[in-house]
C-alpha cells in the first residue's frame, strides 16, 4: 500500500526540498538544525522518519528505531504520529485546538504538516477542507485522511488567493504561520474574508520568547565555555511574540494567546525542578491564537460583499 507513496518521495530533487514543501523549513534551516540526513543519497524510509519525528513534535535527537517503526506512509504509522502528537507534552492540542467543539462546522486548514491535527476534526464531525500550495503535502494529508476513513476535500491553492467564496467557513485552524510566507498577513486577510462573521480562527505559530531565548538572556556567559548544542533553528523572523501576534490578527476581536510546548529535557538544569504547567506557559515553544471575526462585519458591504465568489478555480487536489 505506502510503495506508491515511497516511490513518489524519491522523485524529489532532495529530502530537504520535500521537507520544505510540507514543513516550510528551508535547506538553510535544517542545515544549522544539524539535518544531515536529509541530505544526499538517502532511503526513503529514513526521509519517512525524519517526515514522522517533525509531525511528532519529537525532538531533532529522537532516534527512531527502523526494526519498530511501522510501514511508512500505513495507518498505523500516522496513527503513531497522531499518539507521539496528542500525548504527554501535546495534551494540550486537543484542548486549545478545540478538536471536538465543531461538529457539523466547516474548518479550513491552512499550513503545514501532515493533517493530523485537522483529521481530529474531521473524526468529530467538521467538514474539513485543507488548502495548500504543495501538491506534496495534499497528497500526504490525504493518504492521513482515507486510511482513516475520513472525507475531506483537499484543494491545491495559494493561501494567498483562496478559491472560497467569502463568509463560508465556520472555522480556519492555521498551522505554522509563517514558514514560507514573506507575507503573512495576506493569508490572514484571506482568512478574515472567507471566515462567517463572528466566526473563528485558531493560530499555532512558533514563540518568540521560548525556552532557547530566556536561556541566553540569563546564562549568556554559557555560550563561551562550552560548544552551541544544536537543535532545529527557527528563523527569529518566522516567530511571534503574543503582542504580535495580536497585532497581526488585528481586524479580529477577542484575542486570546496561550503559550505551551515544553520539554523538562530542554530546560536548563537549574530550572529543571519547576512545575512545568508554569514553565510551558512562561517559555514554551508555541503561541496558539483564538479570535473571532466581528459580528459587525456582516454589515459591512465593502468588505463582505465586494467579492463574492472564489479568488481563482479550485484545482483539484492529488
Amino acid at each position: 500500500m505506502a510503495e506508491p507513496i515511497l516511490s513518489h518521495l524519491q522523485a524529489w530533487a532532495s529530502p530537504g526540498v520535500a521537507v520544505r514543501d510540507i514543513f516550510g523549513l528551508s535547506e538553510e534551516v535544517q542545515a544549522e538544525a544539524g539535518m544531515g540526513l536529509l541530505r544526499g543519497p538517502h532511503h526513503p524510509r529514513e526521509f519517512a522518519q525524519k517526515l514522522y519525528a517533525f509531525e511528532a513534535l519529537q525532538p531533532a535527537s529522537a532516534a527512531i528505531s527502523a526494526s519498530a517503526a511501522p510501514e511508512p506512509y500505513s495507518l498505523q504509522w500516522f496513527l503513531d504520529i497522531e499518539n507521539h502528537r496528542h500525548s504527554r507534552h501535546g495534551r494540550w492540542i486537543a484542548r486549545l485546538l478545540e478538536f471536538a467543539k465543531h461538529s457539523g462546522e466547516t474548518l479550513l486548514g491552512l499550513g503545514h504538516g501532515l493533517g493530523t491535527d485537522w483529521a481530529q476534526y474531521a473524526r468529530h464531525g467538521a467538514s474539513v477542507i485543507v488548502c495548500s500550495q504543495s501538491m506534496s503535502q495534499l497528497e500526504l494529508v490525504r493518504r492521513n485522511f482515507v486510511l482513516r476513513g475520513l472525507e475531506g476535500r483537499f484543494v491545491h491553492a495559494m493561501p494567498t488567493r483562496l478559491p472560497l467564496e467569502s463568509s463560508s467557513v465556520d472555522v480556519a485552524c492555521l498551522s505554522s504561520l509563517h514558514h514560507g510566507i514573506d507575507h503573512p498577513e495576506t493569508v490572514i486577510d484571506e482568512v478574515y474574508r472567507v471566515l462567517k462573521p463572528g466566526g473563528k480562527v485558531l493560530a499555532v505559530t512558533p514563540a518568540y520568547y521560548d525556552v532557547d531565548f530566556w536561556a541566553r538572556v540569563f546564562f549568556f556567559w554559557s555560550r563561551m565555555l562550552r560548544p552551541k548544542k544544536r537543535r532545529p533553528a527557527i528563523d527569529p523572523a518566522h516567530r511571534a511574540s503574543a503582542l504580535q501576534l495580536r497585532r497581526l490578527f488585528g481586524r479580529f476581536a477577542e484575542h486570546r494567546v496561550r503559550k505551551r510546548q515544553l520539554r523538562r529535557s530542554e530546560l536548563p538544569h537549574v530550572w529543571r525542578w519547576l512545575p512545568m504547567a508554569v514553565m510551558s506557559r512562561l517559555m514554551g515553544r508555541v503561541l496558539v491564537l483564538k479570535a473571532f471575526k466581528p459580528l459587525s462585519a456582516a454589515l459591512a458591504p465593502s468588505e463582505t460583499g465586494k467579492e463574492k465568489g472564489p479568488r481563482t478555480p479550485a484545482r483539484p487536489g492529488p
